[in-house]
């Protein structure tokens, strides 16, 4: 039996213009406004922070389960996630809190141990919380 894993093709496009509108459009042909002002619609940068944290760490309770042999007793994964601002300068997000909501017939045990494995799986968090590096670049290979 071979497994095929599909890959999607990875990176953005966000753009903001003169009237104030914007969007963000992945290589995917997926699409979302970006709220350019406060009172645009569309998410802001801080909101797509912590939507990435949240989608990455309900998608790596997933994984978990499924590895665990949990995923038949796991309805639903929702996770929140708020950043908070530092106090003193540079601007830049200081914290990220995420709080797990998990329905489904699990014991408190495999809960916590669903939420410890999804940290451990989830790309984004790992990627920030080990500083990953921002630079600029001509073009992509």
């Amino acid at each position: 039996m071979t497994i095929r894993i599909k890959q999607r093709p990875v990176g953005v496009t966000a753009t903001a213009t003169a009237d104030g509108s914007g969007s963000i459009d992945a290589r995917s042909g997926a699409s979302a406004p970006l709220a350019v002002t406060p009172g645009r619609d569309g998410f802001t940068p801080l909101e797509l922070l912590d939507a990435a944290l949240a989608g990455c760490l309900a998608i790596s309770a997933r994984i978990a389960a499924r590895r665990l042999g949990l995923d038949a007793r796991l309805a639903e994964v929702r996770v929140e996630v708020r950043g908070q601002k530092a106090d003193d300068p540079p601007s830049r997000i200081e914290r990220q809190r995420s709080v797990f909501h998990l329905d489904g017939d699990l014991s408190e045990a495999e809960r916590a141990l669903l939420i410890r494995e999804a940290h451990t799986l989830c790309t984004v968090g790992i990627s920030l919380e080990r500083g990953l590096t921002v630079e600029d670049a001509a073009d992509f290979p």
